[in-house]
């Protein structure tokens, strides 16, 4: 005749032993899995911040050329006009 495990002190004393080991085992895998995620991210996030920043900076001096082309273009054409017409 066979007796259930549960029903035996030494069958809950295993039970509880295995369980505490699959827990910790899931805890560990868990924990490394949890790290490598965040590295990962961690290292992306990183360089998606500095594309964002070179981006910002890019657009930033590109208007700023835009101006400043837009403000001195028809200048520049005009001193070129006027130093043309003198030395000719």
């Amino acid at each position: 005749m066979s007796v259930s495990v549960v029903a035996h002190p030494l069958g809950w004393i295993v039970l509880g032993a295995a369980g505490y080991f699959t827990y910790r085992a899931g805890k560990k895998a868990g924990k490394k899995v949890e790290e490598d995620i965040a590295k990962t991210s961690l290292s992306d996030r990183v360089v998606k911040g500095a594309m964002k920043t070179v981006y910002r900076t890019q657009k930033g001096v590109s208007e700023c050329l835009g101006k400043a082309k837009e403000k001195y273009g028809s200048m520049w054409a005009e001193a070129r006009t006027e130093e043309n017409a003198t030395s000719s």
